[in-house]
């Protein structure tokens, strides 16, 4: 039996948004409703990798890791404009080492917790050594099969000096013997790739004629059998970290009711807290940790780290990131702690701040303190309830559980990553055509992501079209470089568009940045923006330049103004709650 109803998918993180364009393909009407923002939980703070998980060997996770390396194939391919690829340096100090550990993982130990007491034990506390490395490495690049980017090799210390500074990076020597390197990948901006995720399934809605809706800042509530859609309270941030400071000042659409044909609860780690909303009796089926990153502009490390990233064991046996982000930024991340609070009050703390520049300290000659971060984030990750004896062991693979509500079927996908959404999303949407009656008529598998399209074929030729673009429209060539961060390939039509209106604002950038202001304008009526933070934080990605000033905020709120979306009296407020929100969440302090 087939319902004409929408799919009413609760959750516009990365897994919502890839799920509302495998539904769009096949034909399938669907309503996407978030109480914040597009890609503002987990996606927004992730450690921005596309990798098969090399770690996740160790607990014997082989399906996990295959799957994971074949949709970074994938990406790779179909969104070349968001996913680079990144070569990943292993700092190691001795051959031996971790053997016992790594073999307490693959049994599965660690994830019993009547075992993990005694299984620490037995595995000490030595670092994983060379042969535990090499051996992991070696599996990995079998995994990886066709789609290999290239195999392991390992590097002595004391001669990677003399190679090239942008190859390997430069380690504390009197630490560590060897790097052991391997291919991975990056999405340094995964909130632009949600957006070009929904502008595909905008656009194949439209060719199907068929409803494609996104509400953010609404809350799905259940009335007699119907689900009404209520805006979140005007003025206030779900869940701020203050406990609910006035930090936006803009004004949500109406409300709507509807009967959906199926609720998918995509909200990542809120799943909980969504199906409690929706009555649907479950055990729980989340638990969440917290994972904190910092970014710093440290000239220093970002020399020593090159072009490469590192992936380093600390004394605990965590394993730390370090990444370049960005032309001068460095990444480094992440904490694993346990939390239960409302996802959006985490925020990374000074104790979880000074870990992860030990780690740094640690593994490179610099000495970063406090100072050198530029900001910071912290995010929840949807990992499934689990007993298991450290965040560490808990599975990052997903499913989808069933449920029941008073306004019918409820689907909750568990778990998932930012590198197998597709994967997850194929699977989920599998599950919703089987229960609104509805067959598969085509997958996302090859399908190009809007900005991938006819997409240069290496550096030289991508500078080359930057140039072509830059004299055929009159941008600079730092405009057509901004342009081309938000929207790949697409800048080819979007700068001829700005180019062929003749704007007043044509030659005026937004301050502090190389972006036009019309490429502002054109953001705000086109990528479901509503409020201030929305175009800071995610959409241009202001939030990790250096140059942002609360002269910028203002610029921006006049522009919301113009569009209709913020009230000209209410500037002030929105500049100031922006900024407000910046420092609470970030620590990032604006100049004026």
């Amino acid at each position: 039996m087939t319902h004409d109803g929408p799919v009413l998918i609760l959750g516009a993180g990365v897994n919502g948004c890839a799920l509302a364009r495998e539904l769009a393909l096949n034909g399938v009407p669907v309503r996407l409703v978030d109480e914040r923002d597009i890609g503002c939980g987990a996606t927004a703070k992730s450690s921005r990798l596309i990798h098969g998980g090399l770690r996740y060997l160790e607990y014997g996770d082989f399906h996990l890791v295959g799957e994971s390396l074949a949709e970074r194939a994938r990406l790779l391919k179909t969104a070349p404009h968001c996913v680079e690829p990144l070569r990943l340096f292993i700092p190691v100090r001795k051959r031996t080492g971790g053997l016992r550990a790594a073999a307490v993982r693959f049994l599965g130990m660690e994830r019993r917790p009547r075992w993990t007491r005694w299984a620490r034990r037995i595995a000490g506390r030595s670092p994983r050594g060379l042969w535990v490395v090499r051996m992991g490495l070696w599996m990995y690049d079998r995994l990886a099969g066709a789609a290999r980017l290239g195999r392991h090799a390992v590097h002595r210390v004391e001669r990677a000096a003399g190679e090239n500074a942008d190859s390997v990076p430069c380690v504390d020597p009197r630490k560590y013997r060897w790097l052991c390197s391997y291919a991975d990948a990056q999405m340094v901006h995964p909130e632009r790739f949600l957006i070009a995720l929904l502008e595909d399934a905008r656009g194949l809605a439209a060719e199907r004629d068929v409803e494609f809706e996104v509400w953010t800042y609404h809350r799905a509530v259940l009335q007699d059998g119907r689900v009404e859609l209520r805006p979140v309270e005007p003025g206030r941030d779900v869940g701020a970290p203050d406990g609910g400071a006035t930090l936006s000042v803009d004004d949500s659409p109406s409300s709507a009711e509807i009967a959906p044909a199926l609720i998918v609860n995509a909200t990542g780690a809120w799943g909980d807290f969504t199906l409690r909303e929706l009555h649907v009796p479950t055990p729980p089926l989340f638990g969440g940790t917290k994972g904190s990153h910092f970014v710093t502009f440290h000239a220093g490390l970002r020399e020593r780290l090159g072009e490469g990233g590192v992936y380093a064991e600390t004394p605990d046996g965590r394993l730390v990131f370090v990444l370049p982000f960005g032309p001068r930024g460095t990444l480094v991340g992440t904490t694993d702690i346990p939390f239960s609070e409302r996802p959006d009050r985490a925020v990374a703390e000074p104790a979880e701040l000074d870990y992860l520049l030990k780690a740094v300290n640690e593994v490179f000659e610099e000495h970063l303190t406090r100072a050198d971060v530029a900001l910071h984030y912290s995010g929840v990750r949807p990992l499934p309830h689990s007993d298991a004896g450290t965040p560490g062991g808990v599975s990052r693979d997903h499913w989808v559980v069933p449920g029941e509500s008073a306004a019918g079927a409820v689907l909750t996908l568990v778990g998932g990553k930012l590198t197998t959404c597709r994967a997850f999303a194929e699977v989920a949407a599998d599950a919703v055509l089987e229960r609104i009656g509805r067959p598969r008529r085509a997958n996302t598998r090859s399908r190009v992501i809007p900005g991938g399209e006819d997409y240069p074929v290496d550096t030289d030729s991508l500078r080359q079209e930057w140039a072509n673009l830059a004299a055929a429209t009159g941008f600079t060539l730092d405009r057509i470089r901004s342009m081309w961060e938000l929207w790949g390939a697409r800048t080819r039509r979007i700068a001829a568009e700005l180019a062929n209106e003749g704007s007043a604002d044509f030659a005026a950038n937004l301050t502090g940045t190389s972006l036009p202001i019309a490429a502002v304008r054109r953001v705000i009526a086109d990528e479901w923006v509503m409020r201030l933070e929305d175009l800071v934080e995610r959409r241009l990605l202001l939030v990790y330049e250096r140059e942002l000033s609360r002269r910028t905020l203002r610029e921006l709120a006049e522009s919301l103004c113009e569009a209709g979306r913020l009230e000209a009296g209410r500037i002030d407020d929105a500049v100031e709650a922006c900024a407000t929100r910046l420092r609470m969440c970030y620590g990032r302090e604006l100049p004026g």
